[in-house]
């Protein structure tokens, strides 16, 4: 428990000391916002701030989780209010706020602790009101929509689809946008506390259909002969002392994964014994395809420094 309470606080304070970029800032401001209503977003938000450090420095597993509970509570109080979307909520520093490059929505994300050192995902994407009034088909539009966490129900993570009621959970740090054939789609890097053993990484495919928030779409090419298709979204496993780096170069439209292998040949197949064994695969976006392909020989051109 001694550990999984450090690594929260370490998670707590870089989400506080990077908040420009692990939690984007909304353009619009608070100037949409009456002042009753954001002294009510305030009242709220200080409450879920408080309840958001319980969730991570408690000790006692029991106050975690009702802590948790009472922050959902809170955090759906809040999206009801008229305008909320542009209420930062910045004073929370226990979650992940990010904005989608066309400002359509933003997902917030955050995660609580077990003592078996599994993870809680809980997620919810809020749509701009701005955006709404633009939309000319209203069938199943909301103006947000709750994560929930079923990953432990999923058979197949790299060829499924599902909506925001069945979503592989995970804590979302950095969003990028593509567009095919005029459909946008967002591509999610996100961590997930997996086991007591093993932590994950995913890139997730978000899009709307229907109005309905999807996760998993068919744009990644791995240009490998063991996959007959494209895949639906990327989860790469390791060990839990290790990290691996997964993340965007946005000047240069590249996404950098880095490889984990075991470090012996007899634990291949136990993803709880892979670490980073110094290689990078590269994507990068076609738009004749509309598909993330995994490139040749790139890693000349970047800076690897973490």
């Amino acid at each position: 428990m001694r550990k999984i309470f450090l690594f929260l606080v370490l998670v707590l304070n870089l989400i506080g000391n990077n908040n420009q970029t692990f939690a984007q800032k909304s353009k619009q401001g608070v100037s949409r916002i009456d002042s009753l209503t954001y002294d009510s977003l305030m009242e709220i938000s200080l409450r879920m701030e408080e309840l958001g450090k319980r969730m991570i420095t408690s000790f006692d597993e029991k106050e975690r989780l009702t802590s948790a509970h009472q922050f959902v509570k809170h955090m759906v109080k809040a999206l009801r209010i008229p305008n909320s979307y542009f209420f930062e909520l910045d004073t929370v520093k226990n979650i992940s706020i990010l904005y989608s490059p066309d400002q359509h929505f933003r997902i917030i994300t955050w995660n609580l602790a077990l003592n078996n050192e599994q993870y809680r995902n809980y997620g919810v994407l809020q749509l701009n009101p701005d955006y709404m009034k633009k939309i000319k088909d209203t069938t199943n539009l909301r103006s947000y929509y709750p994560l929930i966490d079923k990953s432990d129900k999923i058979k197949n993570l790299l060829d499924t689809s599902f909506d925001n009621e069945h979503w592989f959970g995970a804590l979302y740090y950095s969003i990028e946008m593509s567009t095919y054939q005029k459909q946008p789609f967002y591509l999610l890097l996100g961590w997930d506390g997996n086991t007591m053993l093993s932590n994950r990484k995913v890139v997730e495919c978000l899009y709307f259909e229907n109005n309905i928030p999807m996760f998993g779409k068919a744009v990644f090419d791995l240009k490998d002969n063991r996959y007959k298709k494209p895949l639906k979204r990327l989860v790469f496993e390791y060990n839990n002392q290790a990290n691996m780096l997964l993340r965007f170069e946005t000047t240069k439209g590249i996404l950098v994964q880095e490889n984990v292998a075991p470090p012996r040949p007899q634990d291949w197949g136990k993803p709880e014994t892979y670490v980073p064994d110094g290689s990078y695969d590269f994507y990068k976006f076609n738009k004749k395809t509309g598909l993330w392909e995994k490139q040749k020989d790139m890693l000349k051109e970047f800076d690897m420094q973490r």
